[in-house]
């Protein structure tokens, strides 16, 4: 026969066991709780990482480098052009250099603005809507229309002169 005292002891045992059972199975769950957020974080910067690669691709297809050195050319004659008109080629000279200096400077940091641009798409849309455009932009609308930006850039910039000039033109008229 079993005494009194060891099955006292064994309803001890059989307490403490339940308690370490019930006391790990909280554990496991905080743990698993806890687990959730750095998963979902790890989750989210991997969709996130995604999203800024598809903007790279993006970047890539509609050719933003090429489009960058491109405004870069224009902004420059049209820098020359400007300081030539108001002071003259030496002064139109003379400030082109150092615009060319300053453009140079800036481009040094064209991985880190091209980065900041996809970062900034990444932020904007979502990776299925990233990945449409680019898909829209290989297609042959998409080539046509890239190819057609440049020129229609400059069209717009003039554009906005001519009607820039209109207005600065019916300021002068309208003065008393």
């Amino acid at each position: 026969m079993i005494s009194s005292k060891f099955r006292a002891s064994g309803f001890e045992m059989r307490r403490s066991l339940t308690a370490y059972v019930v006391a790990l199975g909280v554990l496991v769950s905080a743990a698993m709780i806890a687990g959730v957020p750095a998963y979902a974080e790890d989750a989210a910067a991997g969709l996130e990482a995604q999203r800024i690669a598809a903007a790279h691709e993006l970047m890539e297809v509609t050719g933003v480098n090429a489009q960058l050195d491109g405004m870069v050319d224009i902004m420059s004659q049209g820098f020359r052009k400007g300081a030539g008109d108001a002071g003259g080629k030496t002064a139109a000279d003379k400030a082109g250099e150092e615009f060319d200096r300053f453009m140079q400077r800036m481009l040094s940091y064209r991985q880190a603005m091209l980065d900041d641009f996809a970062k900034m798409y990444a932020d904007r849309f979502t990776l299925e809507e990233l990945r449409a455009v680019t898909e829209f932009y290989r297609s042959d609308a998409g080539q046509k229309f890239i190819k057609a930006m440049p020129e229609l850039m400059q069209q717009g910039g003039q554009l906005g002169i001519k009607y820039s000039q209109k207005a600065l033109q019916d300021m002068k008229d309208a003065k008393p």
